[in-house]
């Protein structure tokens, strides 16, 4: 093997390895993309999901109704559309939920500010989480269910 094809060799090798290391720093300090309506993590690099909370509906329903909680109920093509919407507009991410619950107005109040999700699948709690009322409305109304 000639000297000229060893050194090219090598070089070539060098050359892929510190661009290989490059690329492993890189997307290392890149890191989960924070957006406005939360974080998006790749590659199964989140936090880890807490095991799915299987309440009865009943138990849901007393819940609301103890803290004298209006509602609104969203399942079926209704959910599906909001969803769409939702995705559309916001670029939110779909709720993996069958049925939702989204609590309009509590004895808390929250000032009219929050609305609280309560997305259920096979019957269990699937997602809860707040959400901005004035985005909840504007998705809400695009959908034509106001």
């Amino acid at each position: 093997m000639p000297v000229w094809l060893k050194i090219a060799a090598g070089a070539l090798l060098g050359a892929s390895l510190i661009g290989l290391a490059g690329l492993q720093g890189a997307s290392k300090k890149l890191g989960p993309l924070v957006q406005e309506h939360g974080t998006t993590y790749y590659s199964n690099d989140g936090p880890v999901s807490p095991p799915v909370i299987c309440k009865p509906l009943s138990t849901i329903l007393a819940a609301i109704k103890q803290v004298h909680a209006k509602y609104d109920y969203l399942a079926g093509e209704d959910l599906k559309t909001f969803q769409d919407r939702a995705r559309d507009l916001k670029g939110l991410p779909p709720l993996n939920a069958d049925e939702l619950y989204v609590i309009t107005e509590d004895d808390q109040l929250r000032d009219g500010e929050m609305v609280l999700f309560i997305g259920l699948k096979a019957k269990c709690v699937s997602t809860v989480f707040g959400f901005p009322a004035k985005l909840y409305h504007e998705i809400l109304s695009a959908t034509g269910n106001a």
